[in-house]
């Protein structure tokens, strides 16, 4: 196993540590039998600053809900396994609805990326401080790299029942996930124009905001925006043409309680 992973699997296990005696015998399993969460549709926008490619936007499915041992949160869905902590372990699959397509500023050649297939293990501990994510992927598509996440979710109930929930956290992608995403071969330079370039592995921080709106009865607006600053490993590679990439929704949606 590498080391990278077996790091990741303790930073899982490390995380509920300091409250699993507690947590095991304090609070019970709540594995619902039916729907409970947020089902509805959303506006999916985003720019990843790559070439000339711009601004990107899908009409998608929205959901956050919980059902017995299966889950979806907004890009995640997976099965919780044995309880930890304040949560589970899980299995876990990312869903990424970012196009890597990298048309050249140079000549408008373009280069199409497979968009990856990130699977592995991770936790949500869902704490009396917030919520924290764990997640360590192995990516299935052509990158064959991993991806590693730690995020943080506070909840502040504002004014007529509006929450914000602030974001931050800290990506790392494989030099092999960076490298494919972002480098350049030197077949690929001859076609696009840009410099040949390997991208080494890469730490990536973000920040995010999510507003949740409640509208009549059980609907509920939800908006979020999220941006993500790119280590060098990545900001150096001739493709990018900013320093960060940022993501958007709008989302109508029902909830099931």
């Amino acid at each position: 196993m590498r080391p990278i992973y077996v790091i990741a699997i303790a930073l899982l296990i490390a995380l509920s540590m300091p409250y699993a005696a507690q947590a095991t015998s304090d609070i019970p399993d709540q594995l619902p039998d039916r729907i409970v969460g947020d089902i509805g549709a959303a506006v999916y926008t985003s720019n990843l600053h790559i070439g000339t490619e711009g601004t990107q936007s899908l009409v998608l499915p929205y959901a956050f809900f919980d059902y017995q041992r299966f889950f979806a949160r907004i890009d995640e869905v997976g099965i919780k396994t044995f309880k930890m902590g304040y949560g589970y372990f899980e299995v876990i699959g990312k869903i990424n609805l970012d196009t890597y397509k990298v048309k050249s500023s140079i000549n408008g050649n373009s280069i199409n990326r497979s968009d990856p297939i990130p699977l592995g293990l991770g936790t949500f501990q869902e704490t009396p401080i917030g919520g924290f994510f764990v997640n360590a992927y192995h990516d299935f598509g052509k990158s064959k790299g991993a991806l590693y996440e730690f995020l943080y979710f506070a909840e502040i109930e504002t004014y007529k029942k509006i929450v914000v929930y602030p974001q931050i956290g800290v990506e790392r992608q494989s030099s092999q996930y960076a490298n494919y995403y972002y480098g350049i071969s030197s077949g690929e330079s001859s076609l696009t124009g840009y410099a040949a370039y390997s991208a080494p592995a890469t730490n990536n921080l973000l920040a995010g905001l999510m507003v949740e709106i409640p509208v009549v009865d059980n609907w509920y607006i939800n908006i979020y925006g999220k941006r993500k600053w790119m280590g060098g490993g990545i900001n150096n590679s001739p493709v990018m043409n900013r320093s960060f990439q940022d993501n958007i929704f709008m989302a109508l949606a029902y909830r099931f309680k």
